[in-house]
């Protein structure tokens, strides 16, 4: 079956739509139970036999519990998900479900630990062995919340803050539920069969806040949430038609315009907690992001419980301001205490004053700080990397400062790319390391441009770069550093999909 479905073609709407077919009627098949309570769920939850003992068969009563009052959840289990762009999920290991299961289970704990069971809402999240990320394993010791009470405590009372009514929670559940559904093909397919020309995205995000406006698609595809009721689906389609992505942000990954969709929300959804709840379900979903079908519970650690909660924050204050801040310079605000803290001196010192220029701030500061982030401030050279786009890399720079005309490309693992790609040495006393590397990115740039140069709408095309991280993986303590990184992106092509949005790295 191919990675992307033709809207236009024949042969791949009559090869898809029999199992479109089944999957609707399956969904709207059992959906005439009543809607259980939040307390129903959690009798089901302390039913398992829990982190220390997380066999299968225990786990059923719940799963079932789910499947039966979100039939959404059976669209992660047919047909092809697409886990990143251009890559399918492996057929028979359904990860997209129990990833969305895991971010649901965290939600739950939540809920838990507002009804006084706090040592089962950590335990949930926390407990149990799970490899170095076990409370007793580095990194674990240090981030996994078990070890950190007081931080968990003050997540779930700060998320409880927004759920005001059993309905509030139950309207999170489904927004879990359903938020990853648009990385199905065929739920993409049935989408854009009836979108107008214009309108048809692979964006899975955009896919979905399409899908939200459309009663026809609602009764079919998505009838947990066609029971909201009006206002709460369009709180949920406004959050999805941002399109925006906190973690990918405060990485320095997203292209600049992916905050136009942020900026463009009515101040009222700032304030009524709709980009409340559409932010925190990245953290729900970062939480479950390593389930399976033999350890469904999710994993809450500091730099995303903390971390994302704080930097959400202070999001939604800068949002709620007066007037309308500009793409680059939300962006260049989020990054900026990060780097502060990173780089105290050369900030002080050196970039500060230099900041003082709107024009070096849109531009190489902001691409500066970009860079930086996706090495997660671990790069010990800032001075090299202003010298280098001060001096080599314009095209880089208008890149990543946003300036290219029509799309934007981002690069999908492009912090584990630059991160890992430049090796052990971060020190980087000659700037050497990163020259080459940043060599390695600017050509990626210019080769998906020159595939772009036709296209004149404003978009974000993202390039999965995940086969350079598994090179630099596979290599291991051989790996070469930057210039390895150099040759490598050199040598790439790339595949991409009918909407010119979505493309994949191939190496020799």
């Amino acid at each position: 079956m191919p990675g992307f479905y033709s809207v236009w073609c024949g042969e791949c709407t009559a090869c898809c739509q029999g199992t479109v077919g089944q999957v609707v009627e399956e969904i709207a098949s059992p959906y005439t139970k009543a809607r259980p309570r939040m307390r129903d769920f959690v009798t089901a939850l302390k039913q398992c036999a829990g982190v220390e003992c997380p066999d299968c068969d225990s786990n059923q009563p719940l799963l079932k519990l789910f499947d039966l009052h979100f039939p959404e959840l059976r669209i992660y289990r047919s047909g092809t998900i697409q886990t990143s762009p251009g890559v399918e999920e492996i057929q028979g290991s359904p990860t997209e479900y129990y990833r969305t299961v895991g971010a649901m289970i965290a939600l739950l704990a939540a809920y838990v630990y507002t009804t006084g069971d706090e040592e089962l809402a950590l335990d949930i999240c926390t407990g149990g062995n799970r490899g170095p990320m076990s409370k007793d394993k580095v990194p674990g010791k240090f981030i996994n919340l078990g070890n950190k009470p007081d931080e968990f405590q003050k997540f779930c009372d700060t998320f409880a803050m927004g759920m005001k009514t059993e309905e509030d929670w139950w309207a999170m559940l489904v927004f879990l539920a359903i938020h990853d559904v648009g990385k199905s093909d065929q739920f993409r397919h049935r989408v854009n069969q009836i979108l107008s020309p214009n309108k048809r995205t692979d964006d899975h995000d955009r896919v979905l806040a399409l899908a939200l406006l459309e009663p026809e698609l609602l009764e079919e595809l998505m009838p947990s949430v066609r029971r909201l009721g009006p206002e709460r689906i369009q709180r949920i389609a406004d959050g999805f038609a941002t399109n925006f992505q906190l973690p990918q942000l405060g990485q320095g990954e997203i292209a600049v315009l992916s905050l136009r969709g942020l900026i463009a929300l009515p101040k009222t959804r700032v304030l009524d907690g709709t980009l409340t709840a559409y932010l925190y379900h990245s953290i729900f979903d970062i939480a479950g992001a390593a389930c399976n079908e033999k350890f469904i519970w999710p994993l809450a650690i500091s730099p995303v419980y903390s971390g994302f909660s704080q930097s959400m924050e202070d999001l939604i204050v800068r949002l709620s301001g007066e007037g309308k801040p500009d793409e680059r310079s939300l962006y260049y605000d989020f990054l900026y205490n990060n780097f502060k803290k990173a780089y105290p001196e050369f900030e002080e010192n050196t970039f500060r004053a230099l900041c003082d220029s709107r024009l070096f701030r849109d531009e190489t500061g902001l691409v500066m700080l970009r860079i930086l982030a996706l090495t997660r401030n671990m790069y010990k050279n800032p001075g090299a990397l202003l010298s280098h786009l001060s001096l080599s890399f314009q095209t880089l720079v208008n890149e990543m400062a946003g300036n290219a005309r029509g799309p934007q490309i981002m690069l999908y693992y492009g912090p584990d790319m630059l991160r890992m790609g430049l090796g052990k040495d971060m020190d980087d006393e000659s700037g050497e390391n990163l020259r080459q590397a940043l060599g390695g990115m600017e050509h990626l740039y210019r080769m998906i441009r020159s595939r772009l140069e036709n296209q004149t709408a404003e978009y974000q095309f993202e390039l999965n770069v995940n086969p350079i991280v598994v090179k630099i993986k596979e290599a291991g303590a051989n790996w070469q550093g930057g210039s390895a990184l150099y040759n490598l992106c050199t040598s790439a092509t790339f595949s991409c999909n009918e909407f010119l949005t979505e493309g994949l790295i191939k190496l020799p």
